[in-house]
């Protein structure tokens, strides 16, 4: 059995009175055995050598790993120098942030250690949040966001959700459209006000509903118009603009193919039940 190193966060933290540290490395490690903190890290560039519980593999670009404290590896590089990212947290700091975030509290579950491969456009994405980090009084947002775009892409692609009530940012995303708040704003525009990656909140709110933002919002708002139809007395090109519709002849034409018939006819249809 190989020999392995012990290494404690107090070890590895080079900035004091903090429960997290990261780097930039193109060293080789020793096999070691994290004690009490867990490790998260992606390969940048070349493919070094990853050796875990006596298997040997050859990493890329674009893989990520996140171990828990007690495990035990070694980075190594033959022939050829690689470089990777790694993200260091005490447990209470990791735990506290899983515990804060619902949506990856079953990250691990019984596992010891998770690894993924991300796409090109996950990896750009995650690389650009880690090259934000520095290190300074106001980073903690920073690190926040980094870590759960990190084992939010790490929880899709290792096939782990067993539920689509998961997501909080689609939850929230939902009932804001659903009580209008998100009705007539522009995709861009909510994407903005979440702390995620685009193509993950996208892929997330397609898998729990079945249908795009856009798709979506277009059902919602033509509901909402079916219902002003029914309850107000508003004229029917006022409410094509109180949903986002600028030109009269395509509300009619999306709320006909929504409703099978025409908002005008529509209203006197359901006027005559009242």
């Amino acid at each position: 059995m190989k020999k392995y190193y012990e290494y404690y966060f107090n070890d590895v933290c080079c900035h004091v009175g903090k429960d997290y540290d990261y780097l930039w490395s193109a060293k080789d490690s020793h096999l070691h055995r994290h004690v009490d903190f867990y490790e998260l890290f992606f390969v940048v560039s070349g493919e070094p050598c990853h050796y875990y519980r006596g298997t040997k593999e050859t990493l890329h670009k674009n893989q990520m790993f996140i171990f828990k404290p007690g495990e035990q590896h070694h980075i190594y590089t033959e022939p050829h120098q690689s470089f990777h990212f790694t993200f260091f947290a005490r447990p209470s700091f990791m735990e506290t942030f899983l515990g804060a975030t619902p949506y990856l509290q079953t990250l691990f579950d019984d596992k010891d250690y998770i690894s993924c491969e991300m796409t090109d456009v996950e990896f750009a994405y995650i690389y650009k949040l880690a090259d934000s980090l520095i290190h300074q009084p106001n980073e903690e947002e920073k690190v926040f966001l980094f870590l759960y775009n990190a084992l939010s892409i790490m929880k899709w692609n290792t096939n782990m959700i067993s539920e689509k009530k998961t997501n909080i940012y689609v939850l929230d995303i939902l009932q804001k459209i659903n009580n209008h708040t998100f009705l007539t704003v522009t995709l861009q525009e909510i994407y903005e006000r979440y702390p995620m990656s685009r193509n993950i909140l996208s892929r997330d709110f397609r898998e729990y509903t079945g249908m795009t933002i856009v798709q979506y919002q277009k059902i919602s708002r033509l509901k909402y118009a079916a219902q002003l139809l029914i309850k107000s007395d508003y004229k029917i090109t006022d409410i094509a603009g109180m949903v986002a519709y600028d030109s009269l002849g395509y509300f009619v034409r999306a709320f006909k193919e929504e409703y099978g018939m025409a908002p005008r006819d529509y209203r006197e249809a359901h006027s005559r039940k009242i």
